[in-house]
């Protein structure tokens, strides 16, 4: 392991709060972030700056790729070349399976009543 390489877990089913966050943190470190949290778009016309940013494009993919364990890879698939769009899959993935979210949406499902003028 080199020391560019990240220093922590990658992505396994349970820890993708501590994950993202030092994700984040080390994309940061590489000048990817912005890149990666869709704030900094491709250039325009600049054939060699859009070379560059396909460049680092590809960089935060694969850092991004690497960072997931094999299972978590399959919801990479199709996406594996945007790192936007894995960011955002992942996060999509993991958030929506917090305890909290399942029991809102069972209490929300649950205390629907059938009013007095309904059949």
């Amino acid at each position: 392991m080199s020391d560019s390489d990240p220093k922590f877990h990658p992505l396994s089913g349970t820890n993708y709060p501590q994950w993202s966050g030092e994700m984040q943190a080390w994309l940061m470190t590489k000048g990817l972030w912005r890149l990666v949290s869709g704030a900094e778009k491709c250039p325009g016309t600049d054939a060699e700056a859009i070379e560059k940013w396909e460049l680092r494009a590809e960089k935060a993919a694969g850092a991004l790729y690497l960072n997931v364990t094999k299972e978590q890879r399959i919801h990479l698939d199709g996406i594996i070349d945007d790192p936007v769009k894995i960011w955002e899959k992942l996060a999509i993935v993991h958030v929506s399976k917090k305890p909290g979210t399942r029991f809102n949406a069972y209490d929300d499902f649950f205390s629907i009543r059938k009013k007095e003028d309904e059949s």
